[in-house]
């Protein structure tokens, strides 16, 4: 192009911030999830969302096989749905009508006044001291630490140096701590399910989990929610793991 002294030229004017259709789209999307971060609680926070590629997927387009990450735990979504751990309100494509309906699904309903819920059947230390590896390390990392201490495998040393500095102990008595606490909560459970869920070989039970968690997706999953109820005080939450392993055995 050939400009003479006395031409101007006219420049596009970007002093108006404006960005292309795209480009503000992806914005608002990143904002609205910063702001769903802000809101949300630590149980109903999404924090991620993928393909089972592992590519980026935006709440919109989500589906039941988009692999969605959720207080710790991740799975996909039709799965996290019937384990109870996600509220079909995913589906409606925005975080403020998922975090509506989630709240009222996930809100903790009162006691019976005939009933005493689950908590007379937990020794409060061991539940207590559970707790505070879990404020220490999160929940995940506090279900994968108890499952291997369940099933005798090595702790993660990350995990001991982590507890060790936040509590000022040795890295072997938070060893020893963790090991007392699982053990304790793990015998608490037996009793209860003999009692009210009519499990009468928990060792047995314990025996299929172990298996099952590392063949089935939806077990695992069901696994991780009775942990998680097990850390809050409520064994009512593994009520769907035993149904799995009774519908598992033909047990009725």
């Amino acid at each position: 192009m050939n400009i003479t002294n006395n031409e101007s030229v006219d420049f596009p004017d970007y002093s108006t911030g404006e960005v292309c259709e795209t480009t503000q789209q992806q914005l608002n999307e990143l904002l609205e999830q910063e702001e769903h971060l802000e809101q949300a609680t630590e149980d109903l926070a999404i924090t991620d969302i993928r393909t089972v590629e592992g590519r980026p997927v935006q709440l919109k387009d989500i589906q039941p096989h988009t692999v969605v990450t959720v207080n710790g735990i991740s799975g996909q979504v039709d799965h996290l749905i019937e384990a109870g751990i996600l509220s079909k309100s995913i589906y409606a494509g925005n975080y403020d009508d998922y975090l509506d309906d989630a709240e009222d699904f996930f809100e903790v309903s009162e006691e019976p006044e005939d009933t005493q819920g689950t908590l007379e059947h937990i020794n409060t230390e061991a539940l207590s001291t559970a707790n505070q590896i879990e404020d220490v390390i999160g929940s995940a990392n506090t279900i994968d630490t108890l499952t291997a201490v369940l099933a005798g495998e090595d702790l993660s040393e990350e995990v001991l140096v982590g507890l060790s500095e936040s509590y000022g102990v040795s890295p072997e008595r938070a060893e020893r701590e963790i090991h007392k606490a699982t053990e304790q909560l793990y015998n608490d459970f037996a009793d209860y399910a003999e009692s009210e869920l009519g499990i009468t070989d928990a060792e047995h039970f314990h025996e299929w989990v172990a298996y099952a968690v590392n063949q089935d997706l939806k077990t695992k999953q069901l696994y991780q929610q009775a942990v998680t109820g097990a850390l809050s005080g409520d064994f009512t939450l593994s009520q769907d793991l035993v149904q799995q392993y009774k519908q598992y055995y033909r047990m009725f």
